[in-house]
C-alpha cells in the first residue's frame, strides 16, 4: 500500500476523479441563477418578453463562464494525460485550483448582477488569475519533481507553461479594459474564451494563444 506522501499512479487517478466532479457541479451551478419568470406576474406576451430580456446579462455571463469552465476542463484533461503520478502535495495544489473553480459560480453571479460596475469585472478577473496561478504552480511542482511522464519532451513542457502565461496576459488586458468600460472588458474576455474554445489553428492565433 502506498503511503499518503508518496507519489503514485493511484494518487493521480484520485485527482482526475475529483476534478471531473467539481467541474460538473460548477457547470450546473452557473445555470441555476437563470431563473424562469414567476408565473403569477405574466399575463401577456409583453409580460413574458420583458423579464426574459432582463435576463440578458445572466445569459451573457453564463456563456462566458461556460466557456471558461470548458477551456479549463480540457486543459486539465490534457495536463493529466502528461502526468504519470501524483503525491499529496500535488493533490493539495490541485484542490486549490478546484477551490477557484468552485468559486466561479459566485463571481459569475456577481458579474451578472453588477455588469456595469468595474469591481464586479475585476472580481471575475481575479478568479481567472487565481485559476492560472494555481494551475501554473501545480504543473511546475509536477515537472520539477519528476511526476511528468518520461515521454513528454521539453517543447511540450514549455508549451504548457506558455499557454497558461499567454492566457493570463490576454485576460489581464481584458481586466484593464474595465477602466474604459466594464462591458468592453467582459466582451474582450468573452472573445478570448471563444477563440480558445474554438481551438482555431491559424498561424497568427497560434502565436498569440500558444
Amino acid at each position: 500500500m502506498t503511503r499518503p506522501l508518496e507519489a503514485s499512479a493511484e494518487g493521480r487517478g484520485r485527482i482526475v476523479g475529483i476534478t471531473d466532479g467539481v467541474f460538473a457541479i460548477a457547470l450546473t451551478l452557473i445555470v441555476l441563477e437563470i431563473r424562469v419568470p414567476a408565473h403569477e406576474t405574466v399575463h401577456s406576451e409583453g409580460d413574458l418578453l420583458a423579464p426574459i430580456a432582463a435576463l440578458a446579462p445572466r445569459f451573457l455571463t453564463y456563456a462566458l463562464s461556460f466557456l471558461t469552465l470548458t477551456i479549463f476542463w480540457f486543459s486539465q484533461q490534457a495536463r493529466h494525460g502528461l502526468i504519470a503520478k501524483s503525491d499529496r502535495r500535488l493533490a493539495t495544489l490541485n484542490l486549490c485550483f478546484l477551490a477557484f473553480i468552485a468559486l466561479l459560480p459566485f463571481s459569475t453571479d456577481l458579474l451578472a448582477d453588477f455588469l456595469e460596475f468595474r469591481t464586479a469585472a475585476l472580481v471575475y478577473w481575479l478568479n481567472l488569475l487565481m485559476l492560472g496561478v494555481t494551475l501554473f504552480a501545480s504543473w511546475h511542482y509536477a515537472e520539477k519533481n519528476g511526476f511528468v511522464a518520461e515521454d513528454v519532451d521539453a517543447d511540450t513542457r514549455r508549451m504548457v507553461y506558455m499557454r497558461i502565461v499567454k492566457a493570463q496576459i490576454l485576460w489581464a488586458i481584458g481586466a484593464a479594459l474595465c477602466l474604459v468600460n466594464p462591458l468592453l472588458s467582459v466582451g474582450f474576455i468573452l472573445l478570448v474564451q471563444l477563440i480558445y474554445a474554438a481551438a482555431l489553428r491559424g498561424s497568427l492565433l497560434r502565436n498569440v494563444i500558444g
